[in-house]
């Protein structure tokens, strides 16, 4: 159950991080980051609830701060750069 938990807190922040406020008109990264954002949430989960925990049932505040934290490092990771623009 903490997995979709984990998910769901990357979803959200993603969304709120990447593709909340819209810049452009046409933004092909805006599912990009939601999808990194919910694996970054998952990586960060289980890295902050500890690998031999993670097979426990239970949903510690750490693991939920990892994930938040997972989630905008990746979603930083695909954001749109000023660089990746063609001239």
């Amino acid at each position: 159950m903490h997995y979709v938990v984990w998910i769901l807190v990357g979803s959200v922040t993603a969304l709120v991080f990447g593709a909340g406020p819209r810049r452009h008109a046409y933004r092909p990264n805006a599912n990009g980051s939601i999808f990194a954002g919910a694996f970054g949430a998952l990586v960060g989960g289980v890295i902050g609830d500890g690998v031999p925990h993670t097979f426990s049932a239970s949903i510690t505040p750490i693991s939920l701060v990892f994930a938040v934290l997972g989630a905008l490092v990746f979603c930083w990771a695909v954001r749109d750069r000023a660089s990746d623009a063609e001239p």
